[in-house]
């Protein structure tokens, strides 16, 4: 009866780890998220500042992880650069990846 008591009581307490480990996954996940969202909101808020951005509606940006991805297009190298370097001062930022592309007028 004293090992069918530990096995249950050693079950249980794997079961509890194996639910905190989940739910903090979880937890940090949706942190992950709410983080990526705010980031990506900010980008474009800084980018909604700057009133030479004409393209502003042609730039689309995403958030994963930290890491910001630019897509769409804009008129020249410095707009592009400059792009760039607005994403990449904004807080939580990990990593840009600079997928615009220069299109004529």
């Amino acid at each position: 009866m004293n090992k069918t008591l530990m096995s249950i009581v050693l079950l249980l307490s794997f079961a509890v780890l194996v639910g905190l480990s989940v739910a903090s996954y979880a937890a940090e996940s949706v942190g992950n998220v709410v983080d990526d969202t705010v980031i990506t909101t900010t980008v474009k808020a800084e980018l909604a500042k700057d009133v030479r951005l004409g393209t502003l509606t042609d730039i689309e940006v995403s958030t994963t992880q930290g890491v910001v991805t630019l897509a769409g297009k804009v008129y020249s190298s410095e707009e592009k650069a400059m792009v760039e370097l607005k994403a990449r001062g904004v807080k939580g930022v990990v990593k840009v990846n600079n997928e615009l592309h220069i299109v004529s007028r």
